[in-house]
């Protein structure tokens, strides 16, 4: 949840990263980063119910797998 800088050589500008279990948001702007990180932290039991929401739909899909989809 900390904010990682790097330096862009294409934009010759730092840029900003931040990774939330699976979600990674980045921009040249910190203040953007820190509003989707906050987001994340403060809303934290809607995107958990996301998530579990999520994982439900992709069991449902592979149970119900009848032209053998495996994703990639």
């Amino acid at each position: 949840m900390r904010i990682i800088t790097t330096y862009n050589n294409t934009f010759h500008c730092e840029w900003y990263h931040c990774t939330i279990n699976d979600h990674k948001f980045s921009s040249p702007i910190r203040e953007d980063v820190e509003a989707w990180r906050d987001d994340r932290l403060n809303n934290s039991d809607y995107y958990k119910e996301l998530s579990e929401l999520r994982s439900k739909g992709l069991a449902s899909m592979y149970k119900n797998n009848h032209n053998n989809y495996t994703g990639d």
